[in-house]
């Protein structure tokens, strides 16, 4: 299978569109007066069968925990399931002297603190090349953490929107779920901190300036994304498959689903707000397009809108978030709301 091939079916839509998923990543930290961190051995030692089958949890580079639990046909029903299993996560955590943190950049420690816990081939090897950018690299592995958002993609024109709306939404949702105020134990200066790590991080590999984004052409665009990306030095890396596997813009196609991957890592309360929101933008027909006439003018401007969204602001985000408010948030997975053509309809490919 060549790149392009494996491109393509990266954008293949859902055999079943409707279900939303959802991943959950919280800082593990020790529960003292002086937070150190969280050996993920000690935390996962509490797991019992039961949480390992509901949440399918993993650690992430610097021990960060991540909660996945099966997509449901429902936003909410996708809240009430993560709801439990947050609360299962702090109730196991502290029976074993460990604190999860709800927030996109560890609070209390720098990247020298928090070792490399997952010393794979794959992961040295990222690390090495996010070195010869620069220190961001390391903090994006050790130190942050994220709510991701999974919403199917639905086939022809429909799919289009969804990819053109989760992009072009990342900066404006991430200023109002910036949530990532504190580092090594002092302000980090912006609230949108962790984006910040990501957008400085290394743009080949993260697309946090539009690169891999195209109005008439999505996936011819984003197979030059990842053919200009560099491989990493590992065996695993000469597969096409695998390549796109270490490639990590603000919104990932799966095949069959968009992976959100902006969003800070939320308090609980929030994340309902946070799921509903994104669940509504892209499933929602009259919400899709009403974002695109928001959206689409600063479409080519994509560094300077991310840019903005680091200091907690965009100019865009108030309409956003009524657009999304006013979509039928309870026909999630029951059929997208029909609109009628609006200007909208000439920039997106196919039409």
């Amino acid at each position: 299978m060549n790149l392009n091939t494996a491109v393509a079916q990266l954008f293949a839509p859902a055999r079943r569109p409707g279900r939303v998923g959802a991943e959950v990543e919280l800082i593990a930290v020790t529960g003292t007066t002086r937070p150190r961190p969280a050996d993920p051995a000690v935390l996962a030692a509490g797991f019992d069968a039961g949480f390992v089958r509901a949440a399918s949890p993993t650690f992430e580079p610097g021990g960060q925990l991540e909660l996945s639990p099966p997509p449901r046909l429902s936003a909410a029903a996708l809240v009430r399931d993560l709801g439990l299993l947050v609360r299962r996560a702090v109730t196991i955590a502290a029976a074993r002297g460990v604190r999860l943190e709800a927030v996109g950049l560890n609070p209390y420690h720098s990247a020298a603190d928090v070792p490399l816990r997952l010393r794979t081939p794959r992961y040295l090897a990222m690390q090495a090349m996010f070195d010869e950018v620069g220190p961001e690299g390391r903090r994006m592995m050790r130190l942050t953490a994220a709510l991701q958002i999974s919403i199917d993609l639905l086939p022809g024109r429909a799919g289009r929107e969804q990819w053109l709306v989760a992009n072009l939404a990342g900066p404006p949702l991430t200023a109002v779920f910036a949530n990532s105020g504190r580092a090594a134990g002092r302000p980090a200066g912006p609230a949108g901190a962790r984006t910040r790590i990501w957008q400085n991080t290394d743009l080949r590999r993260t697309g946090y300036d539009g690169r891999h984004l195209d109005l008439a052409d999505p996936v011819g665009a984003y197979a030059a994304f990842a053919a200009a990306a560099p491989r990493l030095p590992i065996a695993e890396a000469r597969s096409p498959s695998y390549h796109l596997s270490t490639l990590f813009p603000p919104v990932r196609p799966r095949g069959g689903y968009l992976e959100v991957r902006y969003l800070d890592a939320q308090p609980f309360w929030r994340i309902g707000e946070a799921v509903t929101t994104v669940a509504a933008l892209l499933y929602d027909t009259q919400a899709r397009r009403d974002a695109l006439d928001l959206l689409l003018p600063r479409a080519g401007d994509q560094q300077r809108a991310w840019t903005e969204a680091i200091t907690g602001f965009s100019p865009e985000a108030g309409a956003l978030l009524s657009i999304a408010r006013a979509a039928r948030v309870s026909g999630v997975g029951r059929g997208p709301r029909r609109a009628a053509p609006a200007r909208r309809d000439r920039a997106v490919a196919g039409e």
